[in-house]
């Protein structure tokens, strides 16, 4: 799905090493998303989910899964609009950094110096650098901050200016991360003081327009549109803690739209990170640099910066941010060396989009050529202080041994790849077997993280069927298992020929070969379209005989 380019998109920046992700790579990922997705949403049971993966200039992949709108029974789409909340502290910071770059203001400017009502309060003298940082010591959301469970409407400028002038400073400043909502309501009020214009038509000249990019806005329209037209806004649901879940309405947030306002797609989002945090599209290299500019260690490999949060998942060094909003969570992460976005939007107040997002992360690691994170050393030398000598890392497809069974012939790992690669159930779950950059790999698809537990397959020839003898069955040998699984046994791919249309028939309409499931373990894992799950699982009868085809 090409975007449009805008004319100021430059090559990466200087300094940054080539990308080492492909987009073949990246479209492998993109493939599984919507499944995987779905597996994830209905399985935590979720209401509507977009994710969105930009990459090296193009939006890749635009998902959505779920409803839209649960008591009305609309499907969420990728065009639906959705709140991003904390998103807006990144989109304020980057247009208080293009002031900058113009001369009209400083970092080190104070709220005073700007907002003349604040002379003399408790926040006059707090610049805006430590305002984007969170390092001002002010309130998160003041004393009265009911906006927040719609129990009010959000305040307006004269109310926020009141907080601020008569609520004291809860933390000397730069003492403590000091998370605050009205400190960033207070840097959009500087916005307008500075431009001579309020705040979202200064945010959408200074940022959006640049970046040229649609479906994303600073507040709520007073005239939004529902979730019944396919570019409208759907609402938010809360949790399943106190029954089935129930709409939120979606509200715009005044004087606090700097801090928490923005509406978006995943698409849009992801592609306005991509563009303005991985190129030159937007801000200059020393723009970019204060601003990823570690401030805070918030966590072990975590960091707050100026209106960016930063972390390393899987390999990648982030940046991004998250948003919570009653309507849904957001989380989206750049990834600056690999000219690489994704982005997450959640529907329901609980919705897992960060532990999506960084799952996202993975997916696209395993494309990259990573192995999965336990891996290595599951498979080096004196594993787990046992005797073994280690074993090697499986090489791509294309460098793998054909496998040979009687019946078949002659199959390259490319060719057993094509017909492994899907869904599989049984009573504990889902597998999903997926090729990604030219690797093999077995995966918990109900997973936040699917890489976390990857197994890659490497193709060991034929293999005989413990359930139907004289069946055709491929052996895949798994690396990478820690060794509560499949260490040293084998995933066997089940084959058998079908008539008709199928994968890899040629065009004389012969028959062809298909997976029909797979035994890990001595367990059956049937292709997903072919599972049902009995009203009651129940205990076999005595003297029943080994399991077929027809058993759990």
């Amino acid at each position: 799905m090409p975007e449009s380019t805008p004319p100021s998109l430059s090559p990466a920046p200087e300094g940054t090493t080539a990308p080492s992700l492909s987009r073949d790579a990246v479209r492998d990922v993109a493939a599984i998303l919507p499944g995987w997705l779905e597996t994830v949403r209905h399985l935590h049971r979720q209401s509507g989910i977009q994710a969105a993966i930009w990459h090296d200039g193009e939006l890749v992949a635009e998902v959505a899964v779920g409803p839209a709108d649960a008591e009305a029974g609309i499907d969420l789409l990728p065009t639906h609009r959705l709140r991003i909340a904390s998103h807006s502290k990144t989109m304020t910071t980057l247009a208080v950094l293009r002031l900058a770059e113009e001369g009209a203001l400083r970092l080190d400017d104070t709220l005073g110096a700007h907002v003349p009502e604040l002379a003399g309060s408790p926040v006059a003298a707090a610049t805006l650098r430590d305002l984007l940082a969170h390092a001002a010591g002010l309130s998160r959301d003041s004393a009265d901050a009911r906006w927040w469970r719609l129990g009010r409407p959000f305040p307006d400028r004269e109310q926020l200016l009141a907080i601020a002038r008569t609520e004291p400073l809860a933390a000397p400043a730069g003492t403590h991360l000091q998370y605050s909502n009205i400190g960033y309501g207070l840097v959009g009020l500087v916005i307008e003081a500075v431009t001579g214009e309020d705040f979202a038509a200064a945010v959408t000249r200074l940022v959006i327009e640049p970046l040229g990019v649609e479906d994303i806005g600073p507040d709520l329209p007073a005239d939004a549109p529902g979730p019944e037209t396919p570019h409208g806004f759907a609402p938010g649901h809360t949790s399943l803690l106190h029954g089935p879940r129930r709409i939120v309405e979606q509200v715009p947030t005044g004087a606090l739209a700097a801090a928490t306002g923005f509406w978006a797609t995943a698409g849009a989002i992801a592609t306005v990170a991509g563009r303005a945090l991985t190129t030159d599209a937007l801000l200059g290299e020393d723009a970019r640099r204060a601003m990823r500019r570690r401030v805070w260690t918030v966590a072990e490999g975590r960091h707050y910066a100026l209106g960016l949060q930063q972390g390393r998942l899987h390999g990648f060094e982030a940046v991004g941010h998250s948003g919570g909003f009653p309507t849904g969570l957001s989380r989206t992460w750049a990834v600056p060396a690999e000219r690489l976005a994704v982005s997450v939007i959640g529907t329901a107040v609980d919705a897992p989009a960060s532990e999506i997002a960084a799952g996202l992360l993975g997916l696209l690691a395993l494309a990259a050529g990573r192995p999965a994170p336990q891996a290595d050393a599951a498979e080096a030398p004196g594993a787990q202080g046992g005797g073994g000598s280690g074993r090697p890392r499986p090489l791509p497809l294309a460098e793998q041994e054909d496998a040979e069974q009687e019946g078949v012939g002659s199959l390259t790992a490319g060719e057993v790849a094509d017909l492994a690669a899907g869904t599989y159930d049984s009573l504990w779950g889902r597998t999903r077997v997926a090729r990604l950059g030219g690797r093999l790999f077995a995966l918990d698809d109900a997973a936040f993280d699917p890489a976390a537990g990857a197994l890659e397959l490497a193709t060991a020839g034929g293999a005989a069927d413990p359930y139907e003898p004289g069946a055709r069955t491929i052996a895949l040998r798994t690396w990478g298992d820690p060794g509560y699984g499949t260490w040293a046994e084998p995933i066997l791919v089940r084959l058998e020929t079908v008539d008709g249309p199928g994968p890899g028939e040629g065009t004389d309409g012969a028959p062809t070969l298909r997976c029909r499931g797979l035994i890990r373990s001595g367990q059956l894992h049937t292709a997903s379209a072919e599972f049902t799950m009995p009203e009651r699982v129940t205990r076999p009868e005595e003297g029943q005989g080994p399991p077929g085809e027809g058993r759990r």
